[in-house]
């Protein structure tokens, strides 16, 4: 009956919803002790896994392994007993102090299953990771972690837990020391959290904050993609700061000199140039010129069967200077070599 209690035992907490019950001893022989623990049959709890022998009258806690064995009787475990106590302990003294402690041990189907040092295995979804998406999920295996209790089930006795709401707090706390000393106009770093076309989001210290595509370059030719990457740490102005909304206005362009304070003393008409073919319209040809100038190529400007390639760097002869549109216009250096 041994080997079929450890097998059953071992399988009991998947197939039962397992409870504590406490029943009491009315038989005992060398090898069993017989229980009454008020179902029609009595149950049975090998002598060997309850580590002594108890008196009949003696009350002890049970639960139920297996409903009834081939002989009659319903198979109990008191270990299984001392296992669901010192669990709900322990989920008792996790979920009143709110904040735990583990490894993460293994990748399950929608998160990770997490080791506490008290002993007990949780759950950690994994949009409760981090801030960020988890990127590469296997690089958090073995990593220790803190985290907050979302949630303890007793009837199904699991927990759930959030590192990520605990960095949130953290996070919310922090963002308001933050705000306090932040000024605008002065430039801070930042890690870039996410790109998107329409901008560059970045963490200042706990606070969010966006570059807008129109504040990354003077030249207005660079994209957000351009210029960052999702983790990189980059020097920002801030534009304004919205205290109701604890969130930055961002610059990234005006961290430099804007180039158009000395633009002649930067180009000149019949210089020779060298620029990056950017984008290119019916009007013509966009080049990204040094300093973060905007160069331009009218369309008439290119040769007959001259076609020229997206991000590859040719040599141009500047034409004039618009001040008024921002942009350096330019001529087909071939042009000008068989004047």
């Amino acid at each position: 009956m041994e080997g079929e209690f450890a097998k059953l035992l071992e399988e009991s907490f998947k197939k039962l919803n397992q409870e504590v019950i406490t029943g009491t001893v009315v038989k005992v022989t060398d090898r069993e002790v017989f229980v009454d623990f008020g179902w029609k049959s009595e149950g049975v709890v090998p002598v060997k896994e309850l580590g002594y022998k108890p008196k009949v009258g003696d009350k002890i806690d049970v639960c139920v392994v297996e409903p009834e064995t081939e002989e009659g009787y319903a198979l109990l475990s008191v270990n299984c007993a001392r296992s669901i106590k010192e669990w709900e302990r322990i989920a008792n003294e996790i979920e009143e102090r709110g904040v735990v402690r583990g490894v993460i041990k293994q990748k399950v189907r929608g998160g990770y299953k997490v080791r506490l040092k008290e002993g007990i295995t949780v759950f950690l979804p994994m949009s409760q990771v981090d801030i960020m998406p988890v990127v590469h999920p296997d690089q958090w295996l073995d990593r220790e972690i803190e985290a907050k209790v979302l949630s303890v089930d007793r009837k199904r006795r699991s927990v759930v837990i959030s590192r990520r709401k605990l960095l949130e707090e953290e996070r919310a706390k922090k963002r308001k020391e933050t705000l306090k000393r932040l000024k605008e106009g002065e430039i801070v770093e930042g890690t870039v959290k996410n790109i998107v076309d329409f901008g560059i989001f970045v963490d200042v210290d706990g606070v969010d904050g966006l570059v807008h595509k129109s504040d990354i370059s003077w030249s207005g030719l660079k994209t957000p993609f351009d210029v960052a990457q999702i983790g990189d740490k980059i020097k920002v102005k801030i534009k304004k700061i919205e205290r109701d909304k604890e969130r930055l206005v961002l610059s990234l362009k005006e961290t430099r000199p804007d180039p158009w304070e000395r633009i002649e003393e930067l180009f000149s008409p019949g210089q020779v140039v060298e620029g990056e073919v950017v984008k290119e319209d019916r009007k013509g040809v966009w080049v990204y010129l040094p300093n973060d100038v905007a160069g331009f190529l009218p369309a008439g400007a290119v040769p007959k069967g001259v076609k020229l390639k997206y991000k590859h760097r040719y040599k141009f002869v500047v034409d004039r200077i618009d001040r008024d549109k921002r942009r350096v216009i330019l001529k087909w250096q071939e042009e000008e070599r068989r004047k």
